[in-house]
């Protein structure tokens, strides 16, 4: 298998590779000796079905494991397909680019890279998993904007979004009546409007990035609609050949089809009561709306404010239904909007975590704390807040909490990255935006793919302002492709700076990608296999040496490895306990304590003082209590938390 040379060689080796299978068209295009068709599969495999499937309750992880799985696994198996051709044939023959835009990427993947070289990191299980994470986010990028080609292929991707959120909401009505019965495919969290997504705030992003879809797809057969009738005002049966009434047919069909599933997809926001979502929805729709407006003459301008006057009498509708049929639901949505404007300070209940924020940035203000690692700072840097403003003790708005997130995307990049990779992403934003608006100003012709990137950017961006999007592998592939689509027109294709000519280097990077593709692989398994441990010992009813055989055989596992130590630490304790076995009850102790060390939770946080004050060990005891509030032991977790560990 030997890829094509130039000239009339190249040509004749075009056509017995395309006849052999692999490779799809010829070499003015790019070639990764893949066929499109198997990325367009992988991707829609990745993009449309993570936000259906959960790891269940035969896992120790019943939410999050096999939602990495089926988004990461198809990238890594493509990842590592390209990267190894690209090491072997290099990325001449192959036309593959790394645009300027990547190269900062890369960049940016360099630095979380040598993280740990300069910063302890608390959990190096945790800093695993996101480094894979965001490596797959820039594998997604590449992979898309090299090969990604079809359109109509991007109109299914929209489809399968809209429905995959229409089921959504099916679910969250469901579960919102506390009628799954134990449904094995429906998360058993009655009482919560979240579907399959496991979180409130993720449910109503997930709705409003459906929505945005299915609007740029009501645009789109509104047009070929509108098109096919200027073309034949009065169009004539018998005349007309079987494709083309077909296809005015097809297009009436999915132009309904498609507003019905908008209609749906807008009760799930609308009772989702999630403040960030609709925001951010609305900034998405104007911004495409001004870039159709930019993008063509006053009649297409027309066309699509008359599409867009359809979309927002059709969401006021449905608005309105669910505050006549779903009273409790609307009455929470305008319970926060009107705490939201009368308390404007407090930014929906986020300050005390912004500040808290804050605190942690400023442990190490120039790399960060690690990646992943903002959650096992929050603790502290709460216990900082506190010490450094006593006044703040009193203060209603600022009580005892815990969370994984700091409810803001940059803020919680600044403390993860620090300075360097604070001014990193917001000079590639900065960049980016420049040439947004240069493209609009220039009136640049963009192709419908391109406008929709840009118009899924500002939403996600947008909600990243005051919720988490990037930090949900479902969510956050659909910003890997939306800059892939986007850049490759807005975006200038080669630059001074970033115009990189070795074949080396290209194969060298090749290579790794390869290499991070078959690491991943290990690690996900690996994790996997750690995963079913654990829930094996936790389960399933064996002797006291088959828990520890197994817990141990988990803790081989980087993946795995910080549960599996917290699990042992447990079993000691309940050992210990049972067994009045004051030996193993203050191993357990101690082991407990270390976890706590690597992984400050709430949780665990009470479960140390709790058992210390039995064993009275007031050493451990000491340790532990600076972590609490300086008036009060009382704790609460944001409501959006609960439901998505």
């Amino acid at each position: 298998m030997t890829p094509a040379f130039s000239g009339d060689r190249r040509n004749k080796k075009a056509g017995r590779y395309k006849r052999s299978g692999y490779v799809k068209k010829t070499f003015e295009e790019n070639v990764f000796f893949v066929q499109r068709w198997v990325l367009y599969v992988a991707f829609f495999i990745s993009f449309s079905l993570p936000n259906l499937v959960f790891s269940g309750k035969y896992w120790f992880d019943t939410l999050h494991l096999m939602k990495w799985f089926v988004t990461m696994v198809p990238v890594g198996a493509l990842a590592l397909f390209a990267g190894t051709c690209a090491a072997v044939f290099g990325a001449k023959r192959m036309n593959f680019k790394l645009d300027p835009f990547g190269a900062l990427w890369l960049l940016l993947l360099l630095l979380v890279t040598v993280q740990p070289l300069f910063i302890g990191l608390s959990s190096i299980s945790t800093y695993a998993k996101e480094w894979f994470y965001f490596a797959a986010l820039f594998a997604v990028y590449i992979l898309a904007y090299n090969l990604w080609r079809d359109g109509r292929f991007h109109r299914v991707l929209l489809w399968g979004s809209s429905v995959n959120a229409a089921v959504n909401v099916l679910f969250a009505e469901i579960l919102i009546r506390g009628s799954n019965g134990g449904v094995p495919f429906i998360m058993d969290v009655p009482g919560n409007y979240i579907g399959n997504t496991a979180q409130q705030e993720m449910f109503g992003l997930w709705m409003a990035m459906a929505i945005l879809n299915s609007f740029f797809l009501h645009i789109h057969y509104a047009g070929e609609w509108r098109s096919a009738s200027n073309e034949n005002p009065e169009p004539d049966l018998g005349r007309m050949t079987a494709s083309s009434r077909f296809g005015g047919v097809a297009s009436r069909l999915l132009l309904f089809a498609n507003l019905f599933l908008l209609s749906v997809n807008a009760w799930g926001l609308w009772n989702s009561t999630t403040r960030g979502a609709i925001l951010s929805l609305l900034v998405a729709i104007a911004v495409l709306i001004v870039c159709f407006w930019r993008n063509g003459e006053k009649l297409e301008l027309r066309h699509s404010l008359i599409l867009s006057g359809v979309v927002a009498v059709l969401l006021v509708v449905v608005l309105g239904a669910s505050a006549l049929f779903g009273v409790g639901r609307a009455a929470s949505l305008i319970s926060k909007v009107a705490d939201m404007l009368q308390n404007t300070g407090t930014f929906g209940g986020r300050i005390s975590i912004w500040r808290t924020s804050m605190e942690v940035y400023r442990k190490e203000p120039l790399t960060g704390v690690g990646l992943g690692q903002y959650k096992w700072h929050f603790l502290d840097g709460q216990r900082l807040l506190y010490k450094n403003h006593p006044e703040l003790a009193g203060d209603p708005g600022y009580n005892w909490q815990y969370t994984y997130w700091a409810h803001s995307e940059y803020l919680q990049w600044l403390c993860e990255t620090g300075l360097i990779g604070a001014i990193m992403l917001l000079l590639m934003a900065l960049w980016w935006l420049y040439e947004f608006s240069s493209a609009l100003v220039r009136r640049k012709r963009l192709p419908p793919e391109a406008l929709w990137g840009c118009s899924m950017l500002f939403l996600l961006w947008f909600d990243a302002i005051f919720s988490r999007p990037f930090h949900r592998i479902e969510n956050s592939v659909w910003m890997a492709l939306a800059f892939a689509l986007a850049n490759r027109h807005v975006l200038p294709g080669r630059t001074k700076w970033a115009d990189i000519d070795s074949e080396f280097l290209y194969r060298c990077f090749g290579g790794l990608v390869a290499v991070a593709a078959v690491a991943g692989f290990v690690f996900i398994g690996g994790g996997m296999a750690g995963d079913k441990m654990i829930y094996r010992a936790l389960v399933l009813p064996s002797g006291v040496q088959t828990k520890f055989h197994l817990l141990n055989s988990a803790e081989r596992y980087l993946m795995s490895r910080d549960d599996a130590r917290e699990q042992m630490a447990e079993l000691n304790i309940a050992i210990g306990s049972q067994q009045r076995d004051m030996k193993a009850y203050s191993k357990g102790l101690n082991d407990l304590y270390v976890a706590f060390s690597r992984r400050p939770t709430a949780k665990l946080l009470f479960e140390v003082i709790d058992h210390a004050r039995k064993l009275n060990d007031m050493q451990i005891l000491q340790r532990a209590a600076v972590y609490l509030h300086p008036d009060s032991l009382s704790v609460r977790e944001p409501p959006d938390e609960a439901a998505s560990k």
